[in-house]
């Protein structure tokens, strides 16, 4: 298989995304780490953290304009930091893309039967790993 055709599929799920949802790759991120956490508040740290970019990266995406109709910034009451965390439009949101990834998902996988999927899975996530000692080294 021709090593391009994951950035032909990773850019086809992109504008699907953009296209059925209105969101860009880093929001989508932001709103799937929400939905993971359980919506908890959390500094912008934290968040950059687990974003895996930098605070400044987040700060620039912070102020997207679609990405503020989705959450709150607030002040910490105790300190410096900022708290952040999806409003009520990005909950809804976060449902919304997580049913069109599920869709994404049933379309990709619709040819295979579930031990095929899970099978492909591994072999995928095997993958990453090796590729990803590549790069620490």
């Amino acid at each position: 298989m021709d090593v391009l055709h994951f950035n032909e599929i990773a850019e086809t799920i992109k504008k699907m995304i953009l296209e059925q949802a209105g969101l860009n790759l880093s929001q989508t991120r932001i709103l799937l780490f929400f939905d993971e956490t359980e919506n908890d508040s959390l500094t912008m740290g934290e968040l950059a953290k687990g974003l895996n970019i930098s605070l400044s990266t987040l700060s620039r995406q912070l102020q997207q304009k679609k990405t503020k109709e989705l959450l709150d910034v607030v002040r910490s009451e105790t300190d410096s930091s900022k708290l952040v965390h999806l409003n009520e439009a990005g909950v809804l949101k976060a449902s919304e893309l997580k049913q069109l990834l599920s869709s994404i998902h049933d379309k990709i996988y619709a040819l295979w039967n579930e031990e095929e999927t899970k099978s492909f899975l591994t072999h995928m996530d095997s993958v990453l790993d090796e590729l990803n000692k590549e790069t620490i080294q």
